[in-house]
């Protein structure tokens, strides 16, 4: 399944709810200096963000943003600058601990919900 497309067709298939969560994000690499980032959205299952840098489907990622330790993720989709990263081998603490904050967080809205 290419989640390139369906990610943003209107018929939305995430399986986890989207939050909204504007904070700086560091992106570690294998061999390439730290990328900087902003996120976007948040869910239990991954994060969307902007990066100024080029990244593929399929790179693996430390990305910690702001308030969190570094989780390995995968980039999942590419639309412009605007990434989504797939959380990847989340400790049961991980994910706890972004269950609760997601709770206290606004619900993300974007164009392809409507």
């Amino acid at each position: 399944m290419d989640l390139k497309h369906t990610q943003f067709g209107t018929n939305d298939r995430r399986k986890h709810t989207r939050y909204q969560l504007s904070v700086p994000v560091q992106l570690s690499v294998t061999d390439r200096p730290t990328i900087q980032g902003l996120t976007i959205e948040i869910s239990e299952g991954g994060f969307g963000g902007t990066i100024n840098a080029s990244l593929d489907i399929g790179n693996r990622v430390a990305a910690t943003p702001i308030g969190y330790t570094a989780i390995l993720s995968v980039v999942r989709w590419i639309r412009g600058r605007t990434h989504g990263f797939e959380f990847l081998d989340l400790s049961s603490d991980q994910q706890q601990r972004i269950r609760d904050h997601c709770r206290k967080l606004p619900l993300h809205c974007s164009s392809s919900d409507f």
